[in-house]
């Protein structure tokens, strides 16, 4: 059997570029918009050491640098997550996680 006999049909590099762009836009523009959303929602103080890590099956993942800025995210997150479902619903998020930065879950 020769070589070519096994290879699918050939495409350019750029036809493949371009579907895996049309796959991922759609998630990294939303990724983009809580980003953005939580940038204008938390306040200045939180905003210094929070940091936003993504969105992942409709929860948002925050890192914090520091246990009382944990603690305070806790205590507004209801709020902030209403808010983000009305700011971004094409996000469908559901939950917001609080985790210090340097700890893996």
């Amino acid at each position: 059997m020769a070589r070519r006999d096994r290879m699918a049909d050939p495409c350019s590099m750029a036809e493949l570029v371009g579907s895996f762009v049309q796959r991922v836009a759609p998630v990294h523009a939303r990724c983009d918009s809580v980003g953005a959303a939580l940038e204008g929602l938390l306040p200045a103080t939180l905003r210094e050491h929070c940091r936003f890590a993504g969105v992942s099956g409709g929860s948002v993942k925050l890192l914090v640098d520091g246990a009382s800025y944990m603690y305070e995210l806790q205590l507004c997150k209801s709020e902030l997550l209403s808010q983000l479902q009305r700011m971004c619903p094409s996000a469908h998020v559901r939950r917001i996680q609080v985790a210090m930065a340097g700890q893996r879950r």
